[in-house]
């Protein structure tokens, strides 16, 4: 099962492999980033900008260089947007045009497994904490994780619109597991976004992983 698919409407194209078999080859302007690099960083490098690469194909776009910039955001050919993400063994990457008129991309991959809930004030907004409060006590370690997902993959999305490196409190999520979706209501101002806006993403759990996707 693709872990992304079906997450995105048409105008979205995804990509997915395991993090096995050969390492794909970078094209220079990538493998300067790297280049030093530990080998399991230097392989989850090369294996996301694989899938980046498919995944523009997939919507009929050449399949350009993705460089890292000194933020360690990918930068994205002109006209593309997307995002990569990875976990110890899957890696996943999705691509759209601008022109059809999509402006941010971000998705995350993480584990099924349970967090600690020590990491509970760490990562929750008080309404999320409450939500978790409910919980049978079994199933907030997992729970926690996708609050967890879901804030990486908006955070993702937000960061190419407003060039901000914003904290856990700056977006709360209210998930809804039966429908596979979840809101990310900014907290506070992050211009263009104002306090209360929200971004809408999608979750799923598969392969004993969370995926989950916010467009924009």
């Amino acid at each position: 099962m693709k872990l992304f698919e079906g997450l995105f409407d048409g105008s979205v194209a995804t990509a997915e492999t395991l993090l096995d078999g050969e390492c794909p080859p970078l094209l220079p302007e990538e493998a300067v980033a790297v280049r030093g690099a530990v080998a399991g960083r230097q392989r989850e490098f090369a294996f996301g900008r694989f899938c980046a690469r498919v995944a523009m194909s997939r919507i009929g776009q050449q399949a350009l260089a993705v460089p890292m910039g000194s933020d360690r955001a990918p930068i994205w050919p002109a006209g593309l947007v997307g995002s990569i993400t990875h976990s110890r063994t899957h890696c996943a990457a999705a691509v759209a045009a601008t022109s059809d008129g999509v402006r941010s991309i971000g998705i995350d991959l993480e584990e099924a497994t349970p967090l600690e809930l020590d990491l509970e004030v760490e990562i929750c907004t008080a309404s999320e904490r409450r939500w978790l409060a409910v919980k049978p006590d079994v199933e907030r370690g997992l729970y926690l994780k996708a609050i967890f997902c879901a804030k990486e993959s908006a955070y993702k999305c937000q960061y190419p619109v407003t060039r901000q490196l914003i904290g856990f409190d700056a977006i709360g999520i209210e998930l809804d597991v039966d429908s596979g979706t979840f809101a990310a209501t900014f907290e506070q101002d992050v211009l263009p976004y104002r306090a209360g806006e929200r971004l809408s993403g999608r979750i799923r759990f598969a392969a004993g992983h969370i995926a989950t996707a916010v467009v924009v």
